[in-house]
């Protein structure tokens, strides 16, 4: 059944000082372009240095993003007509940005954010603490899932499926300027397999250790992530010493937490969530991957392949999917919205990235996974919508005050 929601007075936020800047751009312009047309948006954008922007720069900076290389939140050029009239009205509000946004006059408030700074549970807080409904993923859920070394951990103590790994947290290198230390090494050091690692073993034992551990147990080739970084940031694939040393130091630097998998060489699929205690599943997606690495380019360059919707399985395979990504749900208590990332071939799995607000726009396959599961886009945005809503509903019935008995 159809969610059926009121007419609502909604604040949609974008952009943010993480890595997925663009990212959140292109999926804030396709929702604000989805919502229905009795919905009252009011657009806010998040400079890369942290300031809102004024409602007067918000008009140049539209024209600015309708014609970028890397935003691509419409399918053709008739689609940024359209939301050019509906981000005019978005773009309405008056007074100072911060000041307008946290009033509370907001019946929600949709973060469109990817990754840190906004996906990672902080902007989740700020909603919270002012008192104000927000779609997407809850406190808890944003700042597990964002970090996959803790997504991984939680996953598998619960009994689902992940790869091997081998983690390491910038702490454990010792001092505190190990990293600029490892970064500035010699160039014959760089490019010289057995000097970078003398080196390394003489700047930091911990970190040979896990070198030498990630080749016993986990063989090459394999692939080095910054924990918390979406979108194939910062990924980086090692065949040799010599290659998982740079990986290392890229990583590390990207992020304070990294860790070391193997290559999985079976198909990768997504599968879509939204709703609450029974979410509504989406079909299940087939990536169309490079052979060696589904990095950023991969996935929304110029060259990237079209995704398979539905992928090409089986009912019986689909469905073991889709249960799977359920089970990961409520697992990581994960509400509102979520796309889920699994490894499968041959009844074999693993889960391999959650995203708590997946991506929006003309590459993105969840909303188009669920329109073809019979959920168009107007329709799914209220589910989404609908979900954070009753969330702060039950929030609000439970009693968190404190009475002084003094």
């Amino acid at each position: 059944m159809t969610i059926q929601l009121p007419s609502l007075k909604l604040a949609l936020v974008c952009g943010g000082t993480g890595a997925e800047h663009i990212g959140s751009i292109e999926s804030a312009l396709w929702l604000l372009s989805q919502f229905r047309a009795d919905h009252h948006p009011a657009f806010f954008y998040q400079h890369p240095d942290g300031r809102l922007a004024e409602a007067a720069e918000l008009p140049a900076l539209f024209e600015t993003w309708a014609t970028h290389p890397y935003i691509k939140a419409w399918s053709d050029q008739s689609g940024a007509e359209r939301c050019r009239a509906i981000f005019r009205q978005a773009t309405a509000w008056s007074g100072a940005p911060w000041t307008t946004l946290t009033n509370n006059q907001w019946d929600l408030v949709w973060p469109a954010f990817h990754g840190r700074g906004g996906e990672d549970g902080s902007f989740q807080g700020f909603c919270e603490i002012l008192d104000l409904p927000y779609a997407g993923c809850g406190i808890a859920a944003s700042v597990i899932s964002v970090d996959k070394i803790k997504t991984k951990s939680i996953l598998r103590v619960s009994g689902l499926p992940v790869l091997p790994q081998i983690t390491i947290d910038d702490w454990e290198l010792g001092a505190d300027d190990v990293l600029s230390v490892l970064i500035e090494l010699p160039e014959h050091h760089q490019t010289e397999s057995g000097s970078s690692f003398d080196a390394i073993q003489a700047i930091s034992p911990t970190l040979a250790e896990r070198i030498v551990e990630s080749e016993q147990c986990l063989h090459y080739p394999v692939f080095v992530k910054p924990a918390s970084l979406g979108s194939s940031l910062g990924v980086t694939k090692a065949s040799n010493r010599q290659e998982l040393i740079a990986a290392l130091i890229q990583s590390l630097s990207l992020d304070r937490r990294v860790l070391i998998e193997p290559q999985c060489n079976w198909p990768e699929y997504g599968i879509g969530l939204c709703g609450l205690d029974e979410p509504k599943v989406s079909l299940v997606v087939g990536y169309a991957l490079n052979p060696d690495f589904f990095d950023y380019e991969a996935k929304f360059g110029d060259q990237a392949q079209e995704d398979a919707i539905p992928a090409h399985l089986d009912n019986n395979q689909m469905h073991q999917l889709q249960e799977l990504a359920v089970a990961a749900w409520h697992a990581l208590d994960l509400e509102s919205c979520a796309r889920i990332d699994c490894f499968y071939e041959n009844g074999q799995f693993a889960i391999n990235e959650v995203n708590t607000m997946p991506g929006f726009g003309a590459h993105s396959v969840y909303a188009e996974a669920f329109t073809k599961a019979g959920l168009p886009p107007t329709a799914l945005l209220d589910e989404i919508m609908a979900a954070g809503l009753e969330r702060y509903r039950r929030r609000n019935r439970l009693n968190f005050g404190f009475k002084d008995r003094l």
